[in-house]
């Protein structure tokens, strides 16, 4: 395709399909450098605290889900329950919210149980002629079965905003870059009511989902890379694709030990990452937006007013400016600019040491 349109490689074009029109390859790759140098030898620190917890000789990479060694935190409740909660969580957090999940509520605005035949996965998706957000998700009673009720409810929430505010339908939502950080955010403001989710286990459930946030990040720069490489490239063989995953991945993210399984050792986890096949280039999105979360989340804690009312700004302007004027917007920081990954998980590193 890039070449028929005359681009020299699929990533130029992969950029202008993803309306990347602020940012380039170059400012990436240098994201990704202070991916490396910051968030890898932090995530590997907690890697090896991990491994100890576990009493585990090596960390291998099934073992890397299970962070306290007696079980993660589940919520409590049936989804009638879990969804009652979370009423009561956003009608407490501000008027905007209270009056969207209202709105949720009373037009049954979710499909959220797991049943034979029903799609994986959860989303957000919309109705623009009612105005009205609907969230889909397959409830199985672990703790992703709240996070859907952060996640994917700060993805309804602003849209629930933008439909009312933003005349044109186009503009209401931004690219994911953007729209990512009204997700993620989410879920950190939540954190106040999680002890009605999880009771006695709250405090395990913070420290996992910090945890969780951070540590994904180097794996979603070997993603990106990765993909990078292979469009530099496009004739490589499955051996050689195989062979520079696991040299990136090895750059990224040092822990990972496949066990001696022969495959996944000479790198075939790539193949698990529908993103690649499915949506090219949207991956690094989730990681320059939890940059984003993680400046609202620090705020939260010393200011959590301006911190609610710099997301809210953000949240009611949609799409209508481009990525970096809509960072402006929002009070935050490029995470392109040096200095920019350090200033934003900073804090957040300093928990994690204090909690685990």
């Amino acid at each position: 395709m890039a070449h028929t349109l005359g681009f020299e490689s699929y990533t130029d074009l992969a950029y202008l399909e993803r309306r990347r029109f602020d940012y380039t390859q170059q400012d990436a790759a240098n994201f990704r450098r202070q991916i490396k140098e910051i968030v890898t030898p932090a995530v590997a620190a907690i890697r090896e605290r991990q491994r100890q917890l576990l009493g585990v000789d090596k960390l291998r990479y099934y073992d890397e889900a299970l962070i306290f060694p007696e079980g993660n935190a589940d919520p409590e409740g049936t989804m009638e329950e879990l969804v009652e909660k979370a009423l009561n969580m956003y009608q407490e957090m501000s008027p905007e919210t209270g009056e969207f999940f209202e709105f949720m509520v009373k037009y049954h605005l979710f499909d959220l149980e797991t049943r034979p035949g029903k799609r994986m996965g959860g989303y957000m998706t919309s109705f623009p002629g009612y105005k009205a957000p609907f969230i889909f998700s397959n409830f199985n009673g672990t703790s992703a079965d709240v996070d859907v009720l952060t996640h994917e409810a700060g993805h309804a929430f602003q849209g629930y905003l933008a439909m009312r505010s933003i005349p044109v339908r186009m503009l209401a939502g931004s690219t994911s870059e953007i729209n990512e950080i009204h997700s993620m955010t989410m879920e950190h403001f939540a954190y106040p009511w999680m002890e009605s989710f999880f009771g006695k286990n709250c405090d395990k459930y913070l420290t996992a989902h910090l945890i969780g946030a951070l540590a994904v990040i180097p794996y979603m720069c070997v993603v990106d890379e990765f993909q990078h490489r292979m469009y530099e490239k496009p004739d490589m063989d499955a051996h050689e694709r195989r062979r520079v995953w696991r040299e990136i991945e090895k750059e990224y993210m040092p822990w990972r030990d496949y066990d001696g399984e022969p495959f996944l050792e000479e790198g075939g986890f790539w193949m698990q990452k529908q993103h690649i096949f499915l949506y090219p280039f949207y991956y690094i999105d989730y990681a320059l937006a939890q940059m984003c979360a993680f400046q609202y989340y620090g705020r939260m804690k010393t200011d959590r007013p301006k911190a609610w009312a710099d997301y809210l700004r953000l949240c009611r302007a949609g799409g209508t400016r481009g990525y970096f004027e809509l960072l402006e917007v929002g009070d935050l920081l490029n995470p392109f600019r040096d200095g920019a990954v350090a200033a934003s998980v900073g804090h957040v590193i300093e928990e994690i040491k204090e909690r685990y």
